[in-house]
């Protein structure tokens, strides 16, 4: 027995019939092609809440610490609020991958001067 689907050849062969064909004559102006709209932010939540707790000299508390094997990690200690939120915006910030829990953000590597940027930025200097 064969399992093969016969074709049959002609005038209407589907080989020869091309349904979109018609698609070549539409101009770019006549074609009116549905947009998805996309839902404006407001301002309130484009700005992650998150808050860090300066240190009692007024600095930012960061430090570095080094880990098995040579590596650096940089941690932002007294961190309050969506700490998922920073640790995102670090991560994007600094090209690093990193991790967050107790009130501490940690991110590979040494980035203590691109961190102290973002918050200034975000906190204001004191």
């Amino acid at each position: 027995m064969n399992s093969r689907k016969k074709i049959p050849l002609g005038e209407s062969s589907s080989l020869t019939n091309n349904p979109f064909s018609g698609l070549g004559s539409v101009s770019e102006g006549s074609a009116s092609l549905p947009v998805a709209e996309t839902p404006e932010k407001t301002p309130s939540s484009a700005v992650p809440e998150f808050f860090v707790e300066r240190t009692r000299k007024g600095g930012w508390p960061l430090k570095l610490e080094n880990r098995r094997g040579g590596k650096t990690v940089t941690v932002l200690d007294r961190v309050s609020g969506d700490t998922k939120a920073l640790l995102k915006l670090l991560r994007q910030r600094c090209s690093a991958g990193g991790s967050e829990g107790d009130g501490r953000v940690e991110i590979q590597g040494d980035h203590i001067r691109v961190i102290t940027a973002l918050l200034e930025e975000r906190h204001g200097k004191k």
